[in-house]
């Protein structure tokens, strides 16, 4: 739906180098599906039923209801601070940095993560997981919502700044995330939230939507269509 809208209404259109472009996100989305999000999903499932561990929100006593939705909340901090130290620690941020030289932001951006970074990401919410004791339930209905909000806030889409700014009282939106892939190390170094922006405002990491969307993402130096392939974005993070 996202791809369809931002093909009708692109912020930005890029032409013939949009469809290499999308080939190439669309190529590492499939190896990280096939590599890194399944055996995540196995080793993550298989740990809550052998380990079987009662956590906090079990000794709170909360209705079924009232436990989803602190679930889902709490999955999104976990998140947003595995996102914080992807960019403080150098060695996780080689890994990253496959994300940040895209240099076209759109719904296909969503799907650029080394499988390596994508891994070791759901690894490091599983500790959080046991010692929460957060519901299966909690993990599949995050999942859908972190992936939508995803694709949306990676669109290309041409979205009315008013809406957006309204929008973004509550969740991270394109314009809000754009900053974020700025070409401005200040910028990309601030908006870290994925679905609630509540995070970025609660720890004081971020920054606002200007009079207009920056034209200008990813990393310089990296900015030859070269970089762009699905080959270097693979071997990336182990060049020099």
């Amino acid at each position: 739906m996202f791809y369809i809208i931002e093909t009708l209404l692109p912020q930005m259109n890029d032409g013939a180098f949009k469809r290499k472009h999308d080939l190439s996100n669309l190529g590492l989305g499939v190896i990280n599906l096939l590599l890194s999000r399944y055996l995540a999903l196995i080793i993550t499932l298989s740990l809550i039923e052998k380990l079987q561990i009662r956590g906090v929100l079990y000794y709170l006593e909360l209705n079924s209801r009232t436990t989803l939705i602190l679930g889902v909340i709490a999955l999104d901090c976990i998140n947003y601070w595995w996102h914080r130290l992807l960019h403080r620690v150098p060695l996780l941020m080689r890994f990253h940095t496959v994300h940040h030289t895209d240099t076209l932001l759109d719904v296909s951006s969503a799907l650029r993560f080394h499988f390596i970074e994508v891994l070791a990401g759901h690894l490091f919410r599983i500790p959080f997981i046991l010692i929460l004791g957060l519901p299966l339930e909690s993990i599949i209905l995050y999942d859908i919502i972190f992936n939508i909000n995803v694709y949306f806030h990676h669109s290309n889409i041409r979205i009315n700044r008013t809406l957006d700014i309204t929008l973004s009282k509550f969740i991270v939106t394109p314009y809000i995330h754009r900053i974020h892939h700025s070409t401005k190390w200040r910028e990309a170094n601030s908006n870290f939230s994925s679905f609630l922006l509540l995070w970025d405002r609660l720890f004081k990491s971020f920054t606002p939507q200007g009079e207009r969307s920056t034209p200008r993402y990813g990393i310089p130096g990296y900015t030859e269509e070269k970089y762009q392939s699905l080959l270097y974005m693979i071997h990336q993070p182990f060049t020099r």
